[in-house]
């Protein structure tokens, strides 16, 4: 079992103690109160950056993407994936909210980016062969700005999208994200603004977010 970095710590304190003459032989010598003193502020030094490196060995890797495979996406339940979409969208830089739950109006994540502009992310864990629907699209169009405030509605699906539902939804301001694009964001991590082609609005600051 690997010993603390206190104890290794006060072992070698010991053993350079010992190896002299003994603490006062030590103060006695013309350099002993300089050594001295570099003990004591090695030793407080090791109490302040134990601890640290611990903290820091439990922080995430700047810049580690997080990342899911369809597989993975497809065992999840609902809920689960409505959290995994959320993670997906703080890893992208966005001040996310998970709202999904019985009467969430369309919603069942919240966003704002960078911009300061709010959009809502609909989330349709389906199989492979399912798709969503028109009258799904029709729902979201109907609650994301006046329920919602949002500027515009993502739709988020393991599965696909009918024909109708593809021809109405950029009309409504609703970008729809089907399995080819899910996989793109989820597990080769491509941001999805760039998957939406969604740009920075023209003349506007960025915010900074906490995430």
């Amino acid at each position: 079992m690997a010993l603390p970095w206190w104890v290794w710590g006060l072992f070698a304190m010991a053993a350079i103690v010992a190896a002299g003459r003994g603490m006062a032989t030590l103060w006695a010598h013309p350099a002993g109160p300089w050594v001295m003193t570099g003990l004591g502020v090695g030793g407080l030094g090791m109490l302040y950056v134990g601890p640290g490196r611990r903290a820091l060995a439990r922080r995430p890797v700047p810049g580690a993407a997080l990342r899911y495979s369809l597989t993975h996406l497809d065992a999840l339940g609902d809920r689960d994936f409505e959290l995994a979409v959320h993670r997906l969208l703080r890893r992208d830089g966005f001040a996310a909210t998970h709202v999904g739950k019985a009467g969430d109006k369309g919603a069942d994540v919240i966003a704002v980016d960078r911009w300061g502009r709010t959009f809502v992310v609909q989330c349709k864990r389906l199989r492979r062969d399912r798709k969503v629907g028109d009258q799904d699209v029709q729902r979201v169009n109907g609650t994301y700005r006046h329920d919602h405030g949002a500027a515009f509605a993502v739709i988020v699906t393991t599965g696909g999208f009918t024909l109708p539902a593809l021809a109405s939804g950029p009309g409504y301001g609703i970008h729809m994200v089907d399995r080819g694009g899910l996989e793109q964001w989820a597990d080769l991590g491509m941001p999805l603004y760039g998957l939406l082609g969604i740009a920075a609005p023209p003349h506007q600051r960025r915010w900074q977010l906490s995430r």
